[in-house]
Formats: C-alpha cells, sequence, structure tokens
C-alpha cells in the first residue's frame, strides 16, 4: 500500500475508536461507507487518521484535542464551538453542498454565515493537524466537508503531497455555479496534487467546470494554477469481498434476520439498503412497488420488500420530511394490499451492523439500489459480495457510480415507475441461466474493483503526481 510512508487520512467524523479494537470482530461494527472503504486502507500501514470527534463545546474556542491508538495508527480527535459546527456541518455541508453536488438545486440553502463558518472550520482543522504532520506524510482528505483544507495547510508551510478524494457527484457547471463562492472552492480543489473522483462523468463535469469558470487550459489529465499542477483522475471505490465472503460462510443469526426468515417463508425477498436521504430515491422504491402489486396482482403473497432505512441528519427539515413520507407511502401500500400474515412491506428504521447486513443479503433474491444521484453507492457491490456464491439479481440506478462498471445488473432510471417495476419482475422471474451468467460477470467486478485496489491505485498516482 502506498509507498512505506505513514498515511495520514483526514475527514469530517472519526469513527468510534472503539470500533477498532483488535479484539472486536469486523462484523460487530457499525456500518459505514467511508469506514468500510478506507478499513482495508490502514491494515498493517502506519497510519494517522484526523477528524472532528463529534464533541462540540459551548464556548467560541475548539476544544480539546483526543488521541487514541488504534492497531499500527492513531485517532486524532478535535472537539468544535457548538454554534460553529452547527453551522459548518448542519448548515453548510448538508443544507447547501450536499444538495449542490447532488444536483437538487431546489434544495440549497445559501447563507453567507454558514460558508464562513464552514472555512472557518477548515482553518480550524489545518491548525490543529499540522503540529502532528511529519515531512514525508502522505495526506489523504476525504470529501466536501474539507475542500478548502489543503489550501490552509499550504499557507500554514506544508509542503509535501497532498491528495484529495470526493465521495459524491459533482454536478455540472450550471449546476455548481449556483453557489456564490463557486470559484473559490474550485480554487481549494486546485491546490492539491491529485483529485480523484468516482466515475469519468463526475470527472468530466469538475474539468468542464475549471474550464468554464476559470478559464483553466487542460493538460492531459492536469491543470496548472497558480505554479501549482493538480491532476484529475477516476478512481471507482470498492469493497472489501474476502471480509463479506467469511460473513457469508458464517451466517448471521441476528434476530431481526431470523425473525423476517419466518415472515418471508416461501416468498421472493426484495431488499433496499440504504440511509433515509431525499438522494437515495426510497419514496420513488415504494411508489414503484405499490405499481408492480397493483398491475401484477399474481405477485400479491408471493413477493416482499424489505426496506432498511438507517437514521440520518434526523434534525435537518429536508430529511424529516422524507421520513414523514416515507412512512405515509409505507402505511398507504399495507394498508391497501397486507392479507392474512403476508405483509408486503416490511420497513426497518435503524443501522444494522455489518453482520445483520450480510444476512439480509443472503436471505434477498433481488436488491433494489435505485438512488436518484449518488457517488458509487456501496450497498450494490456489498450485496454481491455478501451473497458468497449464492446468486442473485442487482436492479441498479443509472444515477450511482457502480452502474458505471456493474453493468451485468439491471439498470434502470428510477424516475420511471414503470420501467422500474417492470425491471423488479424481471428480476423476480429471470431465468437461472441468466442470472446465473450476470451474477458470475459482477462477482468477478466486484473482486477486482476492491477497497484495496481503489486505494492502492490513488495513492500511487498521488506519490507520481
Amino acid at each position: 500500500m502506498g509507498n512505506g510512508k505513514r498515511i495520514v487520512l483526514v475527514s469530517n467524523r472519526l469513527p468510534p475508536s472503539e470500533d477498532f479494537a483488535a479484539e472486536k470482530d469486523v462484523a460487530e461494527r457499525p456500518v459505514s461507507g467511508l469506514v468500510s472503504a478506507l478499513r482495508p486502507v490502514l491494515g498493517n500501514t502506519e497510519s494517522l487518521w484526523f477528524g472532528w470527534s463529534g464533541r462540540t463545546s459551548s464556548g467560541s474556542e475548539a476544544g480539546a484535542v483526543t488521541i487514541s491508538d488504534f492497531g499500527t495508527g492513531r485517532f486524532v480527535a478535535l472537539d468544535l464551538p457548538r454554534r460553529e459546527a452547527s453551522l459548518y456541518y448542519t448548515a453548510f455541508s448538508n443544507r447547501t453542498l450536499w444538495p449542490l453536488l447532488h444536483n437538487f438545486p431546489d434544495r440549497i440553502v445559501v447563507r453567507s454565515e454558514s460558508y464562513s463558518a464552514y472555512r472557518r472550520v477548515n482553518r480550524r482543522f489545518a491548525e490543529s493537524l499540522f503540529p502532528y504532520l511529519r515531512p514525508d506524510d502522505t495526506l489523504w482528505v476525504h470529501d466536501f466537508h474539507l475542500i478548502p483544507l489543503g489550501g490552509v495547510l499550504r499557507e500554514l508551510g506544508w509542503t509535501g503531497k497532498i491528495g484529495f478524494f470526493l465521495h459524491v457527484p459533482f454536478p455540472s457547471v450550471d449546476t455548481f455555479t449556483i453557489l456564490p463562492w463557486a470559484q473559490d472552492l474550485l480554487e481549494d480543489l486546485l491546490v492539491y496534487d491529485l483529485v480523484g473522483l468516482q466515475t469519468r462523468s463526475h470527472a468530466h463535469n469538475l474539468t468542464h467546470t475549471l474550464i468554464e469558470e476559470l478559464r483553466l487550459a487542460q493538460i492531459g489529465d492536469a491543470f496548472i494554477h497558480k505554479g501549482r499542477r493538480c491532476q484529475i483522475g477516476v478512481y471507482p471505490v470498492g469493497t472489501d469481498p474476502d471480509a463479506f465472503r467469511r460473513q457469508a460462510a458464517i451466517r448471521s443469526g441476528s434476530r431481526a434476520v431470523s425473525g423476517l426468515k419466518r415472515l418471508l417463508q416461501g416468498q421472493k425477498v426484495v431488499l433496499g439498503v440504504d440511509r433515509l436521504d431525499y438522494t437515495k430515491g426510497v419514496p420513488q422504491r415504494l411508489l414503484t412497488f405499490e405499481h408492480l402489486l397493483e398491475h401484477r396482482p399474481s405477485l400479491r403473497g408471493k413477493v416482499g420488500l424489505v426496506q432498511i432505512s438507517v437514521p440520518s441528519r434526523e434534525r435537518v427539515p429536508e430529511y424529516a420530511r422524507e421520513k414523514r413520507q416515507t412512512d405515509e407511502i409505507v402505511g398507504r401500500i399495507n394498508g391497501r394490499f397486507s392479507r392474512g400474515q403476508w405483509i408486503p412491506v416490511n420497513f426497518l428504521y435503524r443501522a444494522f451492523t455489518q453482520q445483520e447486513l450480510t444476512g439480509f443479503y443472503n436471505e434477498a433474491d433481488v436488491c433494489l439500489v435505485t438512488p436518484i444521484r449518488d457517488g458509487m453507492n456501496l450497498v450494490a457491490k456489498e450485496y454481491v459480495a455478501g451473497r458468497g456464491d449464492r446468486s442473485g439479481v442487482l436492479v441498479l440506478s443509472k444515477f450511482c457510480g457502480a452502474a458505471e462498471t456493474m453493468t451485468e445488473a439491471l439498470i434502470i432510471n428510477p424516475h420511471d415507475i414503470k420501467g422500474t417495476a417492470d425491471a423488479i419482475h424481471h428480476a423476480i422471474t429471470m431465468p437461472d441461466e441468466e442470472r446465473e451468467r450476470r451474477w458470475g460477470r459482477l462477482v468477478s467486478e466486484v473482486e477486482t474493483n476492491t477497497a484495496t485496489a481503489w486505494a492502492d491505485s490513488f495513492l500511487r498516482d498521488l506519490a507520481e503526481s
């Protein structure tokens, strides 16, 4: 991994250090896309992972820095002032950048006060991290919360390599420039030696925006700005198939999975796993399932949808509305179609461990990964890895990064309710030969484009940039 130097990871939040305790099995840890992708990076490599602890203080000064060790690495966690954290995280990151980058212009909230806090917190991150850095460290900054961080570190005197990876989409120039500070953030990105994105289309949007907004000339895959060279690359993130293969062999004995197995015995199981977020298209998925039951009555009593929705950003008004809308649709579907012991939609609103999720993957004949817009969406890859050799069918939105390489899934447009319902029917009734052929190619893709391969590729290019 890398070139033997210490890797310094920087992200908005840190995983709880107890979740990395050597005696705690990986299967018992809560699921996080970023942590799932980065855990194989740490391995036996010396590392430092810096980020916000999630704790806040009542004053205006940055709070304490907490240090904890795990394996060959170290967590360094920073507390933030309460009001500043709210403006930086809830207001700007979640209500401005998140809808902007996911191409939801009608949901963007623009406030100069929250943008100022966003830049102040990035400065706090840089100033708190800087004393822990060594001259030969390799820095890898993750996601949209920390776009200005590299520039502040340069101001403080850091001269080593810094890479940045955007885990979410990058929108078209017309959408991105809704933001009054669009040019500032573009110039922040150009401070990095390497900027990685999930897909070719995301990289195209970023390079086109740089050309249009900053009038820069692209030289190969790079831009020169203020004497620095910034390379743009595509690095589709993967998962750890070996870990899922081990879990598939163990199977989960959790009460949640066992209870559903009894409840859905003899039925085809259709599974959705998401954070409850308006980008994930859960209401549209439920409406699609309702359409399926309405227009194909022969499936009633024979197919059950299990929708796992992990609570997310519950204090943000847009997310509270999403939960209310989801509850209303689930109630209507179950009210219309339930009969006897059969409940069409089992809605599970909580987080599950990796082992529990693998148990759900093993029971699901079909997995629906149908976001309206997404960066990669690792659920698609986890489903394939988590079922081991037991073939299933993946129904995948064309608007998530996984669709660029997982072409043997049934690719759908989640806005097309009838078309998606037809794809689910095809998935349920697919002949064995077609299902096994598609599945074999999906397994090959997941085993090739792993989290380790993703990190190796990015860090190699960063070292050579």
